[in-house]
């Protein structure tokens, strides 16, 4: 039994090159803060916002080695504009400098990308690049336990529960709206785990039943009886690093070398620290597990829940089914650890009451850079499957009041 174990968790220290993973998406740590650690200069009209927010991307955005905006050609272009604007400044809407940042951040790489305007605005460009593209199938599960609502083309892969798993254990934390489902799929003798964000191990210490259903799920994962594994990430945002390790932790027994990263050393555009080794740690309970695993993903699986499909990858047994992921691969975490990540831009005054300093804006951005073990950097490309399953509403819900998930089914399969 691992309960004693898995209850413990939070105090198992972790190593994955010392990171935290995060995303823009659903979950994703939106507690991070942006502190600006080249100083935020004081910005009185427009021109210097401009010219802060460039500087703060030109010094700390860590992608631009392979991004293929440039950057310069971007001041050359914005600038003149910009100082214009304050020209007649009683012109000048939000919606119009909204809509200038987004021109300039349109085409850069990485997915995690968020620029936050004091207006109110967010701009995700990376979020604006999948709706244009039309391959691009957006989420066709929910992510909290809700009825079927046939005409939205979000539906929720919980669903599993109804039409495909016999027994089962499910835990929903409805502060959070974070659920976690696992269970044995009919007429076989294979595992799934199915869950809305990876806050497991947060969830796991505040939540009996995410600790019953985590419980359950590690003591059959250890039956001598069971054929295989299938691990359901889709429509997955992302969230926790400790998650890591504590997943993909309990299929190993021996560190795990899924990668490398690198961050910046400096403040020019191109001083970055060597690659360093990106390592998932076994948990205190983890036993090499040699039968099948089968990763469902899909395209708006990211951050953690592409890392944990890439980890999964490493092992020998392991197929990913489902589609293409959604390309947000750079760890996160406090800019201060580096000199690169989140930043706020444009000092427009400081409360001298309180002391709070207000911004205009704030970029929220990876820190590091991930380069997968094959030498591949999947950032605002997304990880490929093995066997690649597109659906739509139409496949899923059939005549008759029929649910079908033909990326489950392909899943199944393929465990004997």
């Amino acid at each position: 039994m691992k309960n004693k174990l898995i209850h413990l968790y939070k105090c198992i220290s972790i190593l994955f090159s010392a990171i935290c993973f995060t995303v823009l998406l659903s979950s994703c740590h939106k507690d991070i803060t942006t502190t600006n650690q080249i100083g935020a200069t004081y910005a009185s009209n427009y021109r210097q916002v401009f010219e802060d927010f460039w500087n703060d991307m030109n010094k700390t955005y860590v992608f631009w080695s392979i991004d293929p905006t440039n950057w310069d050609a971007v001041h050359d272009k914005y600038a003149p504009i910009f100082d214009s604007l304050n020209v007649n400044p009683g012109a000048t809407t939000d919606s119009v400098i909204a809509h200038y940042f987004k021109q300039i951040v349109d085409g850069l790489i990485d997915s995690h990308y968020n620029l936050s305007l004091i207006s109110g605005y967010s701009i995700s460009p990376s979020l604006d690049r999948k709706w244009k593209n039309p391959q691009f199938i957006g989420n066709l599960f929910r992510s909290n336990l809700k009825a079927l609502y046939p005409d939205s083309i979000n539906y929720y892969n919980a669903d599993v529960d109804s039409f495909y798993l016999g027994t089962k254990v499910i835990a929903y934390d409805t502060a959070t709206s974070f659920y976690c489902i696992s269970g044995i799929l009919k007429g076989t003798n294979t595992l799934y785990l199915g869950f809305s964000s990876f806050s497991l191990a947060t969830e796991i210490d505040s939540n009996s039943q995410v600790r019953k259903t985590l419980n359950y799920f590690l003591d059959q994962l250890y039956n001598p009886s069971l054929s295989g594994v299938i691990i359901d990430v889709r429509g997955n945002g992302g969230g926790e690093v400790s998650d890591l390790n504590f997943l993909v932790g309990s299929f190993i027994s021996s560190p795990l070398k899924v990668g490398f990263t690198r961050s910046k050393n400096g403040s020019g555009r191109l001083d970055y620290t060597p690659w360093a080794d990106a390592i998932v740690t076994p948990t205190t309970w983890g036993t090499t597990f040699y039968k099948p695993i089968v990763v469902l993903a899909d395209g708006l699986s990211a951050s953690m829940s592409e890392l944990t499909t890439m980890s999964l990858k490493q092992l020998p047994n392991t197929i990913f089914v489902g589609d293409t992921t959604w390309g947000a691969n750079g760890p996160l975490t406090q800019n201060s650890d580096f000199n690169a990540g989140s930043f706020s831009f444009g000092n427009i005054g400081t409360n001298i009451e309180t002391g709070t300093t207000y911004y205009y804006g704030s970029a929220y951005t990876s820190s590091t850079m991930f380069k997968y073990i094959n030498g591949n950097i999947y950032e605002g490309k997304g990880f490929p499957p093995d066997y690649v399953v597109k659906v739509r509403p139409s496949d899923i819900f059939l005549p008759n009041n029929v649910l079908k998930d033909p990326q489950l089914e392909k899943a199944m399969s393929l465990i004997h």
